[in-house]
């Protein structure tokens, strides 16, 4: 007859029992604790489902429009859906919070813009979240121009004609925007600081800023390229300067801001892809890639210099380290609008 050891209570047995019982639930703990990280890592059946592309801004603009592009471009690399919705209001602010504060899955990514990720933080200092805090970057869309017209039926014929007049009568050149703390705002805005200039401000919320600048209700904008080359090409228009790092591919002609005299007033926006914080790594990379691919399709690219949109080509930490990086520089912009050029 085997003999068994004696512990306080049980036999050497029922102890070897105890310890394997011990031993299985560690490792079922483990699993439990390991299994999410696993998870996390795996991206194999992303997206199983439609995805949500929120753009923060109305439908029918350069934002719009580039979001949907992509979106199909996405759509047609994962087989699923891409939804675009817009979500405008206070010059992007809600549509970004909207997708700051949704499910970090994957499944509802923003269109990201130079005003939704660093200057409007110095617009809206009351903002209840912090978009470098809250959203991630996937990846980096385009860098965007813009151009500076006049209506053709008035006298502004150059930057320098311009810059002669206001320095002449300030405050009585009136330029138009779609909205305070928009791009079309801010170029003119910096436009001013770097002329020494005073203009004034006609903000607009809707397209009728261009049936103005038509009628010569207002006198110059700083708009984007697909919207002022069918009215440049019907000679209703006249483009002073291209505000950006190189002349159009549309427009070979028109010289750049620095080019007609005044390199400080050069300002560009850009543009990317971020989904909420917390979105697990693999989703991300399989985001960034499917979107790296469609900015550097030779058709999309040619498409885009033709209005002045660029491709970054800055990925994840890169992208994110960016527009971290621009929130001072903006800052400083909004400062110069706030400190008096209007």
């Amino acid at each position: 007859m085997k003999a068994h050891y004696k512990v306080p209570g049980r036999s050497f047995a029922s102890a070897q029992a105890v310890a394997f019982v011990v031993a299985a639930a560690t490792a079922v703990a483990t699993m439990a604790m390991t299994a999410p990280a696993a998870a996390a890592n795996d991206a194999s059946d992303y997206p199983s489902r439609p995805i949500t592309l929120v753009v923060p801004f109305a439908t029918g603009n350069i934002a719009d429009n580039q979001g949907r592009l992509i979106a199909r471009e996405i759509s047609a690399a994962f087989g699923q859906p891409v939804v675009v919705a817009n979500r405008p209001g206070a010059s992007g602010t809600i549509g970004t919070e909207y997708v700051a504060r949704s499910e970090p899955d994957g499944y509802t990514i923003l269109y990201g813009t130079h005003g939704t990720q660093a200057a409007n933080l110095a617009l809206q200092p009351t903002m209840k979240f912090d978009p470098a805090r809250d959203l991630r970057a996937v990846h980096s869309l385009f860098r965007q121009s813009t151009v500076l017209v006049a209506s053709a039926a008035g006298e502004l014929m150059s930057v320098s004609s311009l810059v002669d007049q206001a320095r002449k009568r300030p405050g009585d050149i009136t330029f138009a925007s779609s909205g305070a703390g928009t791009q079309t705002h801010l170029a003119a805005a910096r436009f001013q600081k770097a002329t020494g200039t005073e203009l004034n401000h006609v903000p607009y919320s809707s397209k009728s800023s261009m049936i103005d600048l038509l009628a010569g209700t207002v006198d110059i904008m700083f708009s984007y390229a697909e919207t002022v080359v069918p009215q440049i090409e019907a000679g209703k228009l006249r483009a002073l300067a291209v505000n950006g790092s190189a002349r159009l591919a549309i427009l070979p002609e028109v010289p750049t801001i620095a080019e007609a005299g005044y390199p400080d007033a050069a300002l560009e926006g850009w543009s990317g892809i971020f989904v909420p914080a917390g979105t697990p790594d693999a989703i991300v990379a399989k985001l960034a890639a499917t979107i790296a691919k469609a900015t550097e399709d030779p058709q999309i690219l040619e498409a885009m210099a033709k209005i002045g949109s660029h491709p970054m080509g800055l990925s994840d930490q890169a992208f994110q380290s960016f527009a971290e990086s621009e929130v001072p520089r903006w800052r400083e912009i909004v400062g110069g609008v706030e400190g008096g050029s209007r």
